[in-house]
This record gives structure tokens, C-alpha cells and sequence, in this order.
């Protein structure tokens, strides 16, 4: 019970990639990780499907080869415009040292998003990729009553799942957190247990301020909130951050705290991929605006299952 299977799933691995899924301030849940990896001597890179304007941050990078692809880093940081991943950067530096980096990717397709995962790596000879999913929704199937906000998800697994990476695993932190998007307890944990059927569940922990890697977490989430107070900030993590202290109940509308949201729960992503029902209907999807469209056509034509609900 001390150990998990995600422990032995990364054992192997030199050098892993901890991408933001579903864009914007996803990243953050990778801070526990890189806590966790670092102490076990594995090499870690950052990446973010951002929500920024990256072409008009001063300091972000665009790459020469993929013009969906931008390097940010902490001379990037400005209070003024909306960039947690710089911010994240600037945390790391200051805490580990200069040189720190978030490779970004703009919202686009599968296919250009599926390139630039390939040219890093490449470049950084990765064997291993971790999607960090604040929320729950990437793990759905596509038929339950509400998705939540599926098409950066949906892309970000779709590109993952493409490539020939040895190791590739879903994290998901914050469940419950999408209480407002409809999101159903029942229609996760009946994922959960088919997964866990088919052994593509790597098992769970617990996000806590007494450790090391839960602390690393929340001093993160301070400083890249702190300096984006008046832009927008994370419901996912601002909830996340709450329960890791222990607190509990409803706190407004759509918002109900529970110890289950600071747990990270990890997935064979391949697994999730290959039974998520419209995937492949996407692969060849160039803008986001693809994305959207091809969901909602499919999600017309499918007969949705009854939602169900638990007593939780």
C-alpha cells in the first residue's frame, strides 16, 4: 500500500516531461512531481497548453522550427499581463536556482500540437510524459452528460497518445473541483474502476502541507497568484489549495471542499485514450476551432447516458 504502480512506472525514466493539459494554470499541479522526481535523481521539463498571448509577451521565445511552440521563462513575468507559466518560472528560479523554462504551446489542433510534443522529445531524449489535468474531465469518455471543458483536454491526450513515448501517464488533481461545469462523482468513479479493471490505474496520493512536495505545491500556487492578483487566477487551484489545508464543505455556490481534491490520481494515459469514444475523431484536427467543432457534432449524434449520482 506504500508503494504504488505509478512509483514503478517512473522508476525506469531519465528524463520526463510534466505538461499543463488543459491549459493555462494546469502546470502547477506538476510541482509536487518535480518534488518527487527530483529526489529520485530524474531529469524534469516543463510545459504549458497556454492560454496567453504569447506573441505579445515580451521575453517568450518563439521557436524557430514550430511556430506553435515558445520558450517563457522568468524574464517574461510581468504583473501587468496574464502568464502564470513565466510566473511559475520565476518561483522555480528563486527557488532552485536561475535558468528554469516553460516550453508553451498555443492552442491549436492535434496535429500541430503533436509536433511540437515531438520535437521536444527529441530534443530533450524524453522517455517519459506525464499530462497534469487540473480537474477530472480529461478522464471521461465522451458520453456522460457533462464533459466539463473538454477540447484542450481532449487535444492535449489526443497529441500525447500519438507519440511513441515508452512512458505516458495522466494525473488528475482537483476532483470535485468542476462541480459548476456538471460534472458527475459517479461518472468518475465508474471510470476510475474501469480503469482499475484493466490496470491502467497507478493508484493515488495525497496532497498535504506537513510534506515536502505538497508544500512546494501551495508555496508555488502563492507566488503565481500573488503576482497575478489583479488578472485572472485558478478556481481549480484555488479550491485545491484549500482543501490541502484542511478545510471542508460548501464555501459558495458550486464549491464544496473534501479531502478527495487534493488528491492526484494517476492513469495509464494511453489506457484513458484508447477508450475515450470520439479520440480518433479528432487526430487530424489543425486549429482548436476543429477541436470544438468535431465535439460538438459528435456529442449531437451520441446517445448520452442518464447522469447518475452518488451519495457523497
Amino acid at each position: 500500500m506504500l508503494t504504488q504502480p505509478i512509483v514503478a512506472a517512473l522508476s525506469n525514466c531519465r528524463r520526463v516531461l510534466l505538461a499543463g493539459c488543459g491549459g493555462g494554470y494546469d502546470v502547477l499541479g506538476a510541482l509536487p512531481l518535480i518534488h518527487e522526481l527530483r529526489e529520485r535523481g530524474i531529469e524534469t521539463q516543463l510545459a504549458s497548453l497556454s492560454f496567453c498571448y504569447l506573441d505579445g509577451l515580451d521575453g517568450a521565445r518563439r521557436d524557430p522550427e514550430h511556430q506553435n511552440l515558445h520558450s517563457v521563462d522568468a524574464a517574461a513575468a510581468s504583473e501587468l499581463k496574464y502568464c502564470p507559466e513565466a510566473w511559475l518560472a520565476d518561483f522555480l528560479d528563486r527557488r532552485f536556482g536561475p535558468g528554469h523554462v516553460v516550453h508553451c504551446f498555443e492552442k491549436t489542433g492535434v496535429v500541430p500540437l503533436a509536433a511540437a510534443y515531438q520535437a521536444l522529445v527529441e530534443r530533450h531524449q524524453l522517455d517519459a510524459i506525464v499530462l497534469i489535468d487540473g480537474g477530472i474531465d480529461a478522464l471521461l469518455r465522451g458520453d456522460e452528460r457533462s464533459l466539463g471543458t473538454p477540447s484542450e483536454d481532449l487535444t492535449s491526450l489526443a497529441a500525447v497518445a500519438s507519440l511513441a513515448v515508452p512512458t505516458k501517464i495522466l494525473a488528475c488533481v482537483g476532483l470535485g473541483a468542476e462541480l459548476r461545469d456538471g460534472i458527475s462523482h459517479a461518472d468518475v468513479f465508474e471510470r476510475i474502476a474501469a480503469l482499475t479493471a484493466r490496470g491502467a490505474f497507478l493508484g493515488a496520493g495525497s496532497l498535504l502541507a506537513e510534506t515536502a512536495a505538497g508544500q512546494l505545491y501551495l508555496d508555488a500556487v502563492e507566488h503565481v497568484f500573488g503576482h497575478q492578483a489583479d488578472l485572472k487566477r485558478s478556481h481549480v487551484h484555488t479550491v485545491i489549495r484549500a482543501a490541502c489545508r484542511g478545510e471542508f464543505g460548501a464555501r459558495g455556490r458550486h464549491v464544496w471542499l473534501s479531502p478527495l481534491m487534493n488528491m492526484v490520481w494517476f492513469f495509464d494515459a494511453a489506457a484513458v485514450a484508447d477508450e475515450h469514444l470520439f479520440l480518433p475523431s479528432i487526430a487530424d484536427t489543425m486549429t482548436i476551432w476543429d477541436v470544438v467543432a468535431r465535439i460538438e457534432a459528435i456529442r449531437g449524434a451520441l446517445e448520452l447516458r442518464s447522469r447518475s449520482e452518488i451519495p457523497l
